[in-house]
């Protein structure tokens, strides 16, 4: 797992790395010119409004081939939306993140390779003429349907929609430079876990149920009191190439502080022309609620692409 980790964060400093050359003994980079210009891209009056539509494919087709083989087939749908308004002091922020993929192998039965549903609202009220802003945000995510463990094939699913689901409310601080970098700061955040199909408290269909997400069975939320640091930076690496990073990390002052919720994605967008792109994602998360170890999910695709609005 760790050498995954690390093959994925090398990818990335490596393609950072590749726009760099040397003039009059400085590093002079033309990523650096096109992140200094994002990075000076104030926020703009009024709504912004912006989207991505993407349709990913990954195939492999096998005939005699004598080193062998497995026909496959990978589809993967996501759409992101932004839906922004800042008007005098007032900053109001929407992102719609959705994203459900399947692949399908010869002899094999169709599994899943992604499902989400990631909705976020921000409202901040700027501090005086700074960066900084009077801050509350709200995040609901879960997920389209089943969710099964395809190593244990007589086990039921594990997972569901709103099974689990996320509701996160809190207050604070958020410094917004510009509209590519911010920091969320949250020291009071309110988090439910709903559990709303009862089936992922006895995935094994033996009658003996298990906490699930931390929901005790006859139950269908838990709620959690605590903090909440997160952040997100976007950057162009090159031309055509950009890099969407986002963080949070929460802690329950009610119970066992020290166990951290930890989430981290990046999607890496190498865009071909208008409409065709090659895309790689990576998300790591952790959260003792659930298996106790570090999640990984990396994808790579290449496929359509249609955007609108100004990135």
């Amino acid at each position: 797992m760790k050498k995954q980790v690390l093959l994925i964060l090398s990818s990335l400093i490596s393609l950072y790395s590749f726009g760099q050359s040397v003039k009059d003994g400085k590093v002079n980079t033309e990523s650096a010119k096109l992140a200094s210009k994002l990075d000076t891209a104030k926020k703009q009056e009024g709504w912004t409004v912006r989207g991505t539509n993407t349709f990913l494919l990954n195939q492999a087709a096998f005939s005699n081939w004598v080193a062998g083989g497995i026909n496959s087939v990978a589809l993967t749908a996501r759409a992101d939306y932004e839906f922004n308004l800042k008007r005098g002091k007032n900053l109001w922020e929407n992102r719609i993140l959705m994203g459900y993929g399947l692949r399908s192998e010869q002899k094999s039965q169709t599994t899943k390779v992604e499902d989400v549903i990631d909705l976020t609202s921000n409202y901040g009220y700027q501090i005086k003429q700074s960066n900084w802003y009077a801050a509350a945000g709200l995040n609901i995510k879960t997920q389209f349907s089943k969710g099964y463990d395809y190593s244990k094939p007589t086990q039921g699913y594990l997972s569901n929609f709103l099974a689990p689901g996320y509701l996160t409310f809190g207050l604070g601080v958020d410094y917004i430079p510009n509209d590519n970098f911010q920091i969320n700061i949250r020291p009071l955040t309110s988090r439910l876990t709903f559990v709303n199909d009862d089936a992922v408290f006895d995935p094994d269909h033996d009658g003996i149920l298990t906490q699930a997400f931390g929901v005790d069975p006859g139950k269908n939320f838990v709620y959690q009191l605590g903090a909440y640091v997160g952040g997100r930076y976007k950057a162009k690496l090159m031309e055509n190439i950009l890099l969407d990073n986002r963080f949070g990390v929460f802690s329950n002052y009610l119970k066992d502080p020290q166990n951290l919720v930890l989430a981290y994605s990046a999607i890496l967008d190498l865009k071909v022309n208008r409409f065709i792109s090659t895309q790689i994602t990576a998300d790591l998360f952790y959260d003792d609620n659930q298996i106790g170890k570090l999640q990984l999910k990396e994808t790579l695709g290449v496929g359509l692409t249609y955007k609108f609005g100004k990135y």
